[in-house]
């Protein structure tokens, strides 16, 4: 309870709010730099795991496609976040155990299903067929895949616990987390190819073992001390949450549907249109721009539970301070963007040989994609932790439902490759990089105008 009571302290003063802010995002930068650095050395690791561009690019759409499956949580990871975020400001902390206990009763359910559902299925489906990989055998492919996939329905469960650490302003957790799989990762990964072990089962298995452990620790140990008070059991499971947490939860739902078109399709699509050959090439630049939405993202992150705090308790003030900075702090990074375009080839060369080099076109292309996406996520943030989100929910809806044919028509039709594939993407986030801001203004003005209070 001491946890708690400490917590409630800072959140009553605007200053610790700020200041707690700050800190979540200093420390969370840190940590994914430090993330980052060892991620590029994995790239490098696993480009040689593999042994060839074709079979990498293979790995890195199935990465890709392995991420939609955080959809089968149905937003409730989102509406936790929010709805635990809230109890707490309250201090309403016996709602606050029933809301963690319900969801991971709820996840851990839905988790165990999709694991016999998918074991099943691969009994009568080629799962190659999907990803157009019949120069792997069948034999090894099934395996991996197989292997990929229920860990990650196991993570479903264990990740619950990031949802958590949002909710207590513990933003720099989960980048911990994230550090170290990474680093069991690429260690594994390193010493493995110095032994001559190498393969594309043996790399799944060390990718998926890499979160699992430190996921599994991480629920142990803040369970066992930190959020002791609000440990998951069985017995505070309440039916009547499964509705609060889906409520958001379904809209929250839908956006991440939306997203995961959106955001993660982009490599199933030049798989099919070009080959997993440009995946490599693409997935490589993106990497490389990742430096700034990680910077973006850092900053943002924290933020969400502020703004929920904030607005909780009609700070409005606060957030309208909070606002006007960030905005400002997009001013440098976008310039960076930019000028960064002229350093991608030359990394590419330190980084991964002569081999590679990436079109002009395509690097400047993925440039703008990352600026219209570090815009949006300003105004994204914000209207998540204020649980505003139905006009997202429109934008994003809309570019999720054009992404693809539009992306396939650009590369195929009109002959682009993956730079067609990036332009149908960008069209698709533009209404709301245009509405979210207007969004947030009207929401924060009536705010203040009415001293509305977040309910």
């Amino acid at each position: 309870m001491k946890n708690l009571e400490i917590l409630k302290i800072k959140i009553n003063r605007n200053d610790s709010l700020t200041s707690l802010v700050k800190k979540n995002a200093i420390y969370s930068l840190a940590l994914k730099i430090l993330s980052m650095l060892l991620s590029f050395w994995s790239v490098k690791v696993a480009f040689d795991f593999t042994g060839s561009q074709q079979v990498y690019g293979l790995w890195l759409t199935i990465l890709s496609v392995i991420s939609w499956l955080a959809l089968l949580n149905g937003g409730m990871g989102n509406g936790l976040r929010n709805k635990l975020s809230h109890s707490l400001a309250t201090n309403n902390y016996k709602d606050a155990k029933a809301y963690v206990s319900t969801s991971y009763v709820v996840i851990t359910s839905i988790s165990i299903v999709c694991i016999i559902i998918f074991m099943l299925f691969t009994c009568f489906f080629d799962w190659r067929t999907l990803f157009n990989a019949n120069y792997i055998s069948k034999i090894e492919f099934t395996a991996l895949f197989s292997v990929v996939v229920v860990s990650y329905f196991m993570q479903l469960t264990l990740s619950t616990v990031n949802a958590v650490c949002f909710a207590f302003n513990h933003s720099t957790l989960p980048s911990l987390f994230t550090f170290l799989s990474n680093i069991i990762y690429v260690l594994s990964l390193y010493i493995l190819k110095h032994l001559g072990i190498k393969g594309f089962f043996v790399l799944g298995l060390v990718y998926s073992i890499s979160i699992l452990v430190v996921l599994f620790i991480a629920n142990i140990y803040l369970f066992s001390g930190q959020y002791k008070e609000i440990k998951p059991a069985i017995s505070f499971f309440e039916k009547k949450y499964i509705r609060d947490l889906m409520g958001n939860g379904v809209k929250f739902f839908l956006l991440e549907i939306s997203a995961v078109i959106i955001f993660t399709t982009d490599s199933m699509v030049i798989t099919h249109a070009v080959g997993s050959e440009e995946v490599t090439i693409y997935q490589l630049v993106m990497k490389l721009f990742s430096i700034f939405t990680t910077v973006s993202g850092t900053i943002m992150v924290p933020l969400w539970s502020a703004f929920t705090h904030a607005y909780s308790k009609g700070d409005i003030e606060w957030i309208k301070k909070i606002m006007r900075r960030i905005i400002l702090l997009f001013i440098p990074l976008i310039s960076g963007v930019f000028i960064f375009i002229l350093l991608v080839n030359p990394l590419l060369k330190i980084w991964i040989g002569n081999g590679v080099v990436a079109p002009t076109n395509l690097i400047i292309i993925v440039a703008i994609y990352v600026v219209i996406n570090i815009w949006s996520n300003i105004f994204a943030y914000f209207l998540n932790g204020v649980n505003k989100i139905n006009g997202q929910l429109f934008t994003v809806g809309l570019g999720a439902i054009l992404n693809i044919p539009l992306s396939l028509y650009f590369s195929k039709s009109l002959g682009l490759g993956s730079v067609g594939v990036v332009l149908g993407t960008i069209i698709c986030l533009l209404p709301f990089s245009i509405l979210g801001p207007i969004n947030t203004y009207l929401i924060i003005n009536k705010a203040t105008k009415s001293k509305e209070v977040y309910r």
